[in-house]
């Protein structure tokens, strides 16, 4: 049995004929054969493993336990993976020790004394190994010295994110290994041949569903020099990430510590990750198609239903906002325009549009006076309807003699001829200025009941108006180029009927467009 000397003892002894010997005749258990392998005296674990083709190989093997919520505010991902380190250390071979000894197994004693690659998560935002009394790490070692160190860890992990199509996106989240500390002209990272990652059959995420995963291999540079166009020798040594020295001269390449500056090996596995939809559909987009059809409702409302008309377009605004507002509370604030927004925006147009039909019905609704129209359809109602002023100046009356214009009929005690004997004027007998124009004596007829009154200043006459009646009761044709009179109230009535087809005809558009754009 051998006995490890103490510092004191190796400091004072002269060089390694002091170091204990193995004697293949003698029983050793693991723990002995860990100490003489691993004893100060021929092994450094702060030196890595020397190899005769070039820089050491790291093979890493990954397994994926659990894919936790993906943090949409806070832009990170949250895992539990088992990661596998394998490389080979000739300074712990025993084959040649112990020829029928098995692999070696420890937890954290094995994994201090001897050398480990220090390989870190470049998108890491916080991670720690799992455990309850002790960390889950466990380190074998093959008799031919290939070493193998296994973690079990919860890393939350740096995810951006696209939300343009939120909530039919599709994201990508990366796992990015690197080595730390060697450059990849001695130590390279390598996924394992036969399975690099693997996933728990029994995965299941909350929100997401993982479609893909696939691995990759890259070198990743660093570089904060640049180019150098004057020699300049630098005074103090450039190691680690921020250095190229590849633009230096060879005089001053010798004055760098160029063994750890240049490219590092990275792997990268990423996680391909679509978005469960059911959530929203049920909770955020068809409440949202019911509160518009909602809205609609007060199509069907009489014009002059104020009070319940105002309450339902007003509800259902107020009711759709707050909806939109516990939709997208938990999403970051980007620069870009999500489909959610598209989606908010033209709902609430929709909605906003039923209350001002409803303001201008209303307003319609409460006129006083009727409305010519050429013809009965949308071009000449609307037209009429939005300038009444300028419809009844293009309707080609007549003035009378002084200019002024007919607003209404009145009736008159008086009627006068003029000069030619062919315009009769009517107006009364104190000089009023509002008179009416009859073309012909055709069209004024005088009533037959009125020879029997006695009274001279009395004149009875009848004028035919188009569309009325005669004195026989019969209807008149209207003249030809006549208008149509329409009251305020009709045409409020015909912009209702109209909007219960407008309104959904335009939905139903924007949904053929909006969900063919998300599902494209």
């Amino acid at each position: 049995m051998f006995e490890p000397r103490s510092p004191r003892d190796r400091q004072s002894s002269p060089i390694r004929e002091t170091c204990p010997m193995w004697n293949s005749s003698e029983t050793y258990t693991n723990t002995d054969m860990l100490l003489y392998l691993t004893n100060s005296c021929h092994y450094d674990k702060w030196s890595r493993p020397e190899t005769n083709k070039g820089p050491l190989e790291v093979m890493t093997r990954l397994h994926v336990y659990f894919l936790g919520f993906i943090e949409a505010h806070s832009l990170q991902l949250t895992a539990h993976v088992l990661i596998r380190y394998r490389w080979q250390d000739l300074r712990l071979d025993f084959s040649r020790l112990a020829p029928n000894a098995g692999h070696i197994v420890s937890e954290g004693f094995l994994r201090n004394s001897i050398w480990t690659p220090h390989i870190y998560l470049v998108n890491e935002q916080d991670s720690l190994v799992m455990g309850t009394d002790q960390k889950d790490v466990l380190v074998a070692v093959e008799p031919d010295g290939m070493v193998s160190m296994s973690a079990r860890m919860k890393v939350k992990l740096s995810c951006l994110m696209d939300l343009q199509k939120f909530p039919f996106d599709e994201q990508e989240c990366p796992m990015v290994l690197e080595s730390w500390t060697y450059n990849s002209s001695q130590l390279l990272l390598s996924w394992d041949k036969d399975t690099p990652v693997t996933v728990n059959k029994d995965l299941h995420l909350p929100e997401y569903k993982l479609t893909n995963m696939w691995s990759n291999y890259s070198i990743t540079s660093y570089s904060v020099l640049g180019e150098i166009n004057s020699i300049v020798v630098p005074t103090q040594p450039y190691y680690g990430r921020f250095g190229n020295i590849s633009n230096f001269p060879s005089s001053v390449k010798a004055r760098l510590w160029s063994d750890s500056v240049g490219n590092y090996s990275s792997l990268e596995v990423r996680f391909h990750m679509a978005r469960e939809i059911g959530h929203y559909i049920m909770d955020y987009f068809v409440p949202s198609i019911l509160l518009v059809v909602v809205s609609w409702v007060s199509f069907w409302l009489d014009p002059n239903a104020v009070p319940g008309r105002t309450t339902l377009g007003t509800s259902t605004m107020l009711t759709f906002i707050t909806l939109t507002r516990n939709t997208g509370s938990a999403l970051p604030k980007v620069s870009y325009i999500k489909a959610t927004e598209i989606w908010f925006i033209v709902c609430t147009a929709f909605i906003f549009g039923s209350l001002v039909e409803f303001a201008f019905v209303n307003t319609i609704w409460r006129r006083r006076k009727n409305v010519e129209l050429k013809k009965v359809n949308s071009k000449y109602i609307l037209k009429s309807t939005l300038t009444p002023q300028l419809a009844r100046k293009n309707m080609g009356g007549r003035q009378s003699p002084n200019g002024n214009s007919l607003d209404r009929c009145q009736s008159w005690p008086t009627v006068e001829k003029d000069n030619s004997g062919e315009l009769f004027y009517l107006g009364n007998s104190h000089g009023s200025s509002n008179t009416l124009t009859v073309n012909s004596t055709d069209s004024i007829i005088t009533n037959p009941s009125a020879e029997n009154n006695s009274s001279a200043d009395y004149t009875s006459v009848v004028i035919q108006v188009p569309g009325g009646k005669d004195t026989a009761g019969n209807v008149a044709a209207p003249a030809s180029g006549g208008f149509t009179t329409m009251t305020p109230q009709d045409i409020a009535k015909w912009i209702d009927r109209r909007s219960r087809l407008l309104f959904p005809i335009a939905f139903i558009i924007f949904n053929i467009l909006y969900w063919g754009f998300v599902w494209i």
